[in-house]
């Protein structure tokens, strides 16, 4: 019998000890084991069911009693969970997992500080400190000390350099502190130690992207996709670093690349559209406009797009066509202003009205949505809604010399 099987036979007796009444003993790591499958399994009930059977058999112990404090956890029963530690805590005071238990408690109750303290109990317990340290990142991302977060994620890595969690909790902490030089400084030094770190030469490329640094991007960005010829992030990222040097057929190609690795996606369809529009290939960007709505028909802003070609080409009918259909699948207000231009094109003003007005309900409007918007007011001696509208857009956009413009209209 291999370990599965006998894993399973034992799963196997231990229920039909339940439906039977029978009474069958299971040493202490079979009781673990079952235990750890119904958590697994997210069945709580069965796992405290075992967990109540398990300490009758192997009284006080504590391996049975950790899990039954997680399990309180999970179920979001914290002051059981936090009896039973105090109760371990008298039997066993030195284990790890007691304050690594009552930092996920606090956490959850959103006693962060707390759980702070808990976790830096549990360092000198604890053989991998990496773990500890990362969770101490996320106690200081709650708590908004990202200063404390990057140091902390900096001591993961210290511990284990193939963290990669670690290594986006830290430049996420780079960025929080608008520190990009400090962050390509750090990433530098982290792929020059390690150098087959793909996450490490992704997450530099990306600090180039954002220095708009496209060549140093591409060279980075290259070095994780040799680590790894099917991360598709990097693809994506270097796609954008060719479209930036006007490199077309090449980002096209890093995109298509993505659609060879894993299933079509709409952004992707989307954004090999978007590049074959700046090369004024509208028809063959209005096919893959079309593409991405068929991977999803709610991706707003390929409707946009071939909105925005057909208007481009004054198909305004065909046009509001489209728009229309879009609305049906997306409520979106930004299409609602996109409508209005069309009216507008069309002569229909009153319409163009309705569908502004509309994109208001919606969202909030860029500035000159609002402003087109106050001026067919204006246009149709509705002077009250245009004088409403400037108020209440001089909120929003208070250093705005084109709302001022207007409100000193006559």
């Amino acid at each position: 019998m291999n370990e599965e099987e006998r894993f399973d036979d034992i799963v196997a007796r231990f229920e039909k000890m339940l439906k039977t009444n029978e009474s069958y003993f299971f040493d202490l790591n079979d009781f673990l084991d079952i235990i750890d499958e119904y958590i697994t399994l997210a069945d709580y009930h069965m796992a405290l069911k075992a967990v109540e059977i398990g300490l009758h058999q192997h009284q006080d112990s504590v391996d049975i009693l950790l899990y039954k404090a997680e399990i309180y956890s999970f179920l979001d029963q914290l002051e059981k969970a936090e009896m039973v530690i105090a109760y371990i805590k008298q039997l066993e005071p030195d284990r790890l997992e007691i304050p690594m238990l009552e930092a996920e408690l606090y956490s959850r109750s959103d006693k962060h500080l707390m759980a702070v303290e808990a976790l830096k109990r549990a360092l000198p317990l604890a053989e991998d400190k990496s773990e500890v340290y990362e969770m101490l990142t996320i106690e200081y991302f709650y708590l908004e000390n990202y200063r404390e977060a990057l140091l902390t994620a900096h001591k993961t890595l210290h511990f284990d350099a193939d963290n990669a969690t670690a290594l986006y909790n830290a430049i996420t902490c780079y960025d929080l502190l608008d520190k990009t030089e400090e962050a390509i400084a750090f990433l530098e030094k982290h792929v020059d130690e390690n150098p087959f770190s793909e996450v490490g030469w992704s997450l530099l490329g990306k600090k180039y992207l954002d220095t708009q640094d496209y060549e140093k991007a591409l060279k980075a960005l290259d070095y994780a996709i040799a680590i790894d010829d099917r991360f598709i992030g990097a693809y994506y990222d270097k796609a954008f670093a060719h479209t930036r040097l006007g490199n077309y057929d090449q980002a096209i190609s890093c995109y298509e690349r993505t659609l060879n690795i894993a299933d079509p996606t709409a952004f992707a369809y989307y954004h090999i559209g978007k590049v074959y529009e700046l090369m004024k290939s509208y028809a063959i960007a209005a096919n893959f406009y079309l593409k991405a709505l068929d991977e999803d028909p709610g991706h707003y802003k390929s409707w946009k797009k071939l909105i925005r070609i057909k208007m481009l080409e004054k198909q305004y009918e065909s046009a509001l066509d489209l728009t229309n259909k879009a609305l049906e699948i997306v409520n979106n207000s930004e299409l609602y202003a996109l409508k209005a231009l069309i009216f507008i094109k069309l002569n229909q003003i009153y319409k163009a009205i309705e569908a502004f007005e509309m994109a208001m309900k919606l969202g909030n409007p860029d500035l000159q949505a609002i402003l087109m918007l106050s001026d067919l007011y204006k246009q149709t001696q509705q002077i009250d809604k245009f004088r409403n509208l400037l108020l209440e857009a001089k909120k929003r956009f208070p250093d705005s010399k084109e709302i001022q413009q207007r409100m000193q209209q006559k």
